[in-house]
């Protein structure tokens, strides 16, 4: 199993204080992981005199992703055959990178229920060989960081569920913007949340914190988004930079995205076989955007979302 091309979209407008951070391996045959991780800046605001006075939030994330590297190269091809087993396996090697990190500092100087020791959100995505022309997806997550794969029969298809207060739907994600239920920390108890899927090839695995998506009109207007700048490129480099333009022309926030394609073979393949699905998504858009009013416009994005998320979330396709 090799993977065509892999896109790397990260904007920090932070620059090196950023709190997002990544990690990849695509060089094994047998199996390949992409995964984002985001600090969470508020909960873990409080800046470590032993961490060159860098935030709790930027020590946790860019420790995980190396702490999830390592992970990753120990584990047998065995080992992806069961999804709980993995999600066990990540948790207990989380909780000990972030043990040692609380170990290695003073305690903070705050407290609080937000306050938090080294905060942050995990997506990660577990690539194997299904068979000669599907692929096996073991997604891990906690927070409301992102898995999604991409077929041209589905579009952009969120696979994992944000661990946030009062159970959102991605749309209202949007609107209410609510506190998260579950995160990576040093502190309490958390879960890592699992999902095993098989796709068809081709098809593309992504990545994303909520950087990314989260500023975004609709989940209609993310897919729309990405399929444009695939579209209008001519190779992955060029899309990387297309992409980026377009989240920082919406964000502020640190954003953070993977896309590892598979099955298509060139970048031309790619686009011309996403070319009909961006076309049916382009016509929600046009009519979102012919909305006469506000609140004209709210009521399509609701109409249109909600037969679109029934294949397009994968909690809301399995029923």
């Amino acid at each position: 199993m090799k993977v065509d091309c892999l896109a790397e979209i990260c904007y920090k407008p932070l620059g090196d204080k950023g709190e997002d951070a990544f990690a990849y391996n695509i060089r094994h045959d047998a199996a390949q992981a992409i995964a984002v991780f985001d600090g969470c800046g508020g909960a873990g605001a409080w800046k470590y005199p032993e961490f060159n006075h860098y935030t709790g939030a930027f020590v946790s994330a860019q420790s995980i992703s190396g702490s999830f590297l390592t992970w990753f190269e120990s584990l047998a091809p065995s080992d992806l055959r069961n999804p709980e087993a993995l999600s066990q396996s990540f948790l207990e090697r989380s909780q000990r990178e972030l043990l040692r990190l609380k170990q290695a500092c003073a305690p903070m100087g705050v407290s609080g229920s937000l306050v938090k020791s080294f905060p942050c959100t995990a997506s990660i995505a577990v690539i194997s060989q299904a068979s000669d022309q599907k692929i096996g997806l073991t997604t891990l997550n906690t927070g409301d960081s992102r898995v999604y794969f991409l077929t041209p029969e589905n579009g952009l298809v969120q696979v994992t569920k944000d661990d946030s207060r009062g159970n959102p739907d991605p749309l209202d994600s949007l609107r209410e913007n609510p506190p998260l239920s579950n995160v990576l920390n040093a502190d309490k108890p958390y879960k890592v949340n699992t999902c095993q899927i098989v796709l068809p090839v081709p098809c593309a695995v992504v990545c994303a914190t909520d950087g990314v998506f989260g500023f975004v009109r609709s989940p209609m207007d993310f897919e729309f988004m990405m399929l444009k700048c695939i579209l209008e490129s001519g190779t992955v480099h060029e899309f990387e930079q297309r992409f980026q333009e377009e989240i920082v022309r919406l964000t502020g926030d640190d954003s953070t995205c993977l896309a590892a394609f598979y099955g298509w073979g060139s970048y031309v393949n790619i686009r011309k076989s996403l070319t009909p699905r961006f076309h049916a998504v382009q016509e929600i858009i046009k009519d979102i955007e012919g909305a006469a009013s506000p609140e004209e416009r709210e009521q399509i994005i609701r109409y249109h979302w909600e037969k679109y998320k029934k294949s397009t979330v994968y909690y809301e396709m399995q029923g």
